[in-house]
């Protein structure tokens, strides 16, 4: 059983300072815990409540972290609920290690996508997730983005975080700079005044500026993309949720493409 002075670490890392100065994060549910386990990412230790156990998938990966060396402890449901920013706690919790690099610019790679002023954490999450499920090559996250380590990002990420390279404090005008210089095609997303998504033809190397619902992209990135496409509006409304934006004009693109 863990001690208090670690489970006070553990709740610490809910907030992204005490995540910054130790290094770690949470990974929550045992489906999460299963992309965690295939990844390169290193868990420090496995939490666990009683009840999980019933779980032959869950018994299996306790099995699999603890023959691997990785510590594996019992704690009571209420301290897991403590641990725990879920409205219901699922019985299992990764401590993680935060790599120094999660990946690396790759020359070769067709697609990829930078996400501007992403505030939301379940949004960021699904865009993730979203960007694994189309076969996106990696992503790009600006530094006044959420925290790509929050609780609530992993967790909805569905363990997709675990499939796709990621990168985090990106300046995305140096980025558009840079990927111009290595062959790709900029594209930036914005809500209207755009290509229609659905007459475009997407570039076979391509980087996708997305901004969020509130701020948008700002005038620089715009302006100095090679392309700007909007989702045609058919019916009544102000916006779209950046999320639902995303998977929209992901899908489209893995048609054309």
């Amino acid at each position: 059983m863990p001690s208090k002075s670690y489970l006070k670490l553990v709740r610490s890392l809910q907030k992204k300072k005490h995540r910054n100065e130790l290094s770690l994060f949470l990974v929550e549910g045992v489906r999460n815990c299963e992309e965690l386990k295939r990844s390169k990412f290193i868990a420090d230790r496995i939490l666990y409540t009683s009840r999980v156990l019933s779980n032959k998938r869950a018994q299996t990966l306790i099995d699999g972290y603890s023959s691997a060396g990785v510590e594996c402890e019992e704690i009571s449901p209420e301290e897991m609920n403590s641990i725990s920013d879920a409205v219901s706690a699922q019985g299992m919790v990764a401590v993680v290690r935060i790599p120094q690099e999660i990946g690396e610019f790759d020359e070769n790679m067709n697609s990829a996508v930078c996400l501007v002023t992403i505030s939301d954490p379940g949004n960021l999450g699904t865009i993730i997730r979203t960007a694994s499920w189309f076969g996106i090559d990696a992503i790009f996250i600006s530094d006044d983005s959420v925290d790509l380590y929050n609780p609530k990002v992993v967790r909805s990420s569905a363990g997709a975080i675990f499939q796709i390279p990621i990168f985090t404090g990106v300046d995305p005008y140096g980025l558009m700079v840079d990927s111009k210089s290595k062959g790709f095609s900029t594209i930036a997303a914005v809500p209207h005044g755009g290509e229609n998504i659905y007459h475009f033809t997407f570039p076979g190397k391509s980087v996708l500026f997305f901004g969020s619902e509130a701020a948008g992209l700002s005038e620089e990135i715009t302006s100095s993309s090679d392309n700007q496409i909007s989702i045609p509006l058919l019916g009544k409304g102000e916006s779209l949720n950046i999320a639902v934006a995303f998977g929209i004009v992901i899908g489209v693109m893995s048609k054309t493409s």
